[in-house]
């Protein structure tokens, strides 16, 4: 995994896309710029301007003795000890003299580079004749602002000093020797770094990394996960077995996956409020993908051309989320990534083999002062294709009133499956809490694994609740059936055919649902379809549980008391006739109505009636639009 962050880290880096070791991209901008003209004579001036530039970064924090090369704050640069707001920087003596001792160690660091180490020298004249003070503009330079130095002639000519190769090498090394340098350890620790294999000073801390707020990538900073040293704060005196370069590179890396919107999902969110205003930054059920390719090669998918950001925005749907803050916005739509998926995937030339390249997913998630990984996925493209073609297949399901059929990403499911959030409004809504849950479906999803069977129970005790018939919860009831058909027919016989009503489905519980969704209908039919409460909200729980209780009941009143008003009113009542004893000899057959009705058979259960239900609704819905159009026939003639 590690390995992998740094080559894309690498190869981020000499695209111009990620910031150099040992920098940072800060907020604040580089404020004044100090131009030197010429050396002799010394002739410079300061400029006010806005710079956005990522700059050399020490964590320093509260410290006053650590400075940066050559760009730093004017505290530090020029010994300004004016404060915004009024007051004066106490530290500003300290804070200048460190500042000029690091100066002193690059004028020695430098070997071969004349012009270089003249440029610092000249910096080190600058500061210390105080010729700035001169300047106009040096009483309006207040302590915490920027100050970068260029020089104006030479091969060096427009070139901010700081970002100087010479300069970027002396800066990692200097951050290496601070690595290990703390009050309780004044040495160094050499080592082969476990991520590198180099041997080089072993790091105390990396760099921190934001998910939604900064904590390192790692357990080591607390004692109980040191377990080769002894005493109290024992992991002050400890390293992590790897060098700052790598620990650098992976933080930066994964920072920059983080920013951008293309290279990162929030798959689970935890608020700490029922309006979702506020996240809880430190709970673990939180979780965030960062993925990317191995290599970024244009991919042919039928006569199309992926380039790879659209690569990524596709196979990254199945982890889109709702927006919380829309109340009514509908699950994200994968027919996109459905229609890319169904046609073969090639290297856009002859030469790329879509084999050697690969989907990476890393997920992680915040655990109070750290941030703990999830899991690490590693599949190739065209691995990948099959795995999220057979993950949408597994669970593509008609709508409940008969009109489309669909599939759903993980988000959607996990709020689905989430028993609370049946009595919830859509937009207070929460994924299940269980985080090897979405882990396990993200596997499902990129790499082909079977889906999680703690589901089966979870959707099934969720269709128990009355409510989940309510016309407001059709797109859970729907994406309920989608997880449930998943949950059965992944990498098996009867994805395609159980997207809809499957008449040749024998097994009894798929068989027992169909009837209590006929035995429904009969019901709607007699009143006419004036009802509010229908049987399903008062037999549903005993029906799919424990058949052989309600059915020899339900059967008979359905026969006495609806199908005669059914046949007189003209209703269907031949059609509904022969499905409902098309099902009954079916039943029989296989040996009547059991007593009880295992989880996996009430998840069958849950679809024959499902299924049965959206047929009566396709063709109400088709009934109707023939009336319209007979109707608009008549007005014409």
């Amino acid at each position: 995994m590690f390995k992998e962050i740094i080559e894309l880290g690498k190869r981020l880096e000499s695209e111009g896309e990620l910031v150099p070791t040992g920098f940072y991209s800060y907020s604040q901008p580089i404020k004044w710029v100090v131009h030197i003209l010429s050396t002799f004579p010394l002739k410079c001036y300061i400029s006010e301007e806005d710079i956005k530039k990522p700059r050399p970064m020490s964590g320093r924090r509260n410290r006053t003795d650590l400075a940066h090369p050559i760009v730093d704050e004017a505290g530090y640069v020029l010994g300004t000890v004016h404060k915004k707001g009024g007051g004066e920087d106490e530290d500003a003596e300290k804070k200048q003299t460190a500042y000029k001792l690091l100066l002193e160690k690059i004028i020695q660091s430098i070997d071969d580079d004349n012009e270089l180490r003249q440029a610092v020298l000249t910096i080190k004249e600058i500061l210390q004749e105080k010729i700035l003070k001169s300047d106009a503009r040096f009483s309006d330079v207040l302590s915490k602002d920027w100050v970068s130095f260029v020089l104006e002639y030479g091969q060096l000519a427009g070139t901010h000093l700081f970002e100087h190769p010479a300069i970027k090498a002396f800066w990692v090394n200097e951050l290496q020797e601070n690595s290990e340098k703390t009050k309780n350890r004044a040495y160094q620790i050499k080592g082969v770094c476990s991520i590198c294999g180099k041997v080089r000073v072993l790091t105390k801390r990396i760099p921190g990394i934001k998910l939604f707020k900064t904590n390192p990538l790692h357990s080591y900073n607390k004692d109980s996960f040191v377990s080769f040293f002894t005493g109290r704060e024992i992991y002050k005196k400890s390293h992590l077995g790897q060098c700052l370069l790598c620990g650098d590179t992976i933080a930066r890396t994964t920072n920059y996956l983080r920013a951008s919107p293309l290279h990162h999902k929030i798959i689970v969110q935890v608020y700490k409020d029922a309006n979702k205003k506020k996240t809880d930054m430190d709970s673990a059920k939180n979780q965030l993908g960062l993925f990317w390719l191995k290599d970024e090669q244009p991919v042919k998918a039928g006569e199309a051309i992926l380039d790879p950001a659209e690569l990524l925005k596709n196979v990254s749907l199945v982890m889109d989320r709702t927006d919380p803050a829309g109340k009514k916005a509908p699950p994200p739509d994968l027919m996109q990534l459905d229609n890319m998926l169904s046609t073969p995937w090639t290297g856009r030339d002859a030469s790329v083999n879509i084999a050697n390249n690969a989907f990476y997913l890393l997920t992680l998630s915040p655990n109070k002062g750290r941030i703990a990984v999830r899991d690490w996925l590693d599949i190739s493209l065209d691995k990948l294709q099959q795995n999220l073609k057979t993950f949408l297949d597994a669970q593509r399901i008609i709508d409940p009133v008969g009109k489309e059929r669909r599939c759903f990403g993980i988000p959607e499911i996990l709020k689905a499956v989430e028993a609370s959030n049946i009595s919830k409004e859509e937009y207070k809504a929460v994924e299940i809490g269980n985080p090897n849950i979405s882990r396990q479906l993200l596997r499902t999803a990129y790499l082909g694994e079977p889906p999680p069977s703690v589901l089966l129970e979870a959707a099934v005790m969720c269709m128990r609740n009355p409510k989940i018939f309510d016309d407001k919860k059709r797109t859970t009831h729907h994406v309920l059936m989608a997880t449930l058909k998943m949950l059965l027919t992944h990498k098996k016989e009867g994805m395609k055919e159980m997207e809809t009503l499957d008449t040749k489905r024998n097994t009894i519980g798929y068989l027992c649902g169909q009837l209590l969704s006929i035995l429904e209908e009969a019901q709607l039919r007699a009143a006419r379809w004036r009802i509010n409460t229908t049987l399903v909200e008062r037999f549903y729980g005993s029906a799919s549980s424990a058949p052989m209780s309600v059915f020899g009941t339900l059967v008979r009143r359905a026969t006495t008391d609806h199908f005669s008003k059914i046949r007189k009113q003209q209703l269907g009542y031949k059609d509904l006739e022969a499905r409902i004893e098309s099902v009954t000899t079916a039943i029989d057959q296989t040996g009547g109505y059991p007593k009880t009705l295992s989880l996996k058979e009430q998840a069958e259960f849950s679809l024959g009636f499902y299924h049965q239900r959206a047929k009566f609704s396709e063709n109400r819905n088709i009934n109707k639009q023939n009336d319209k159009k007979e109707e608009g026939s008549n007005e014409q003639q």
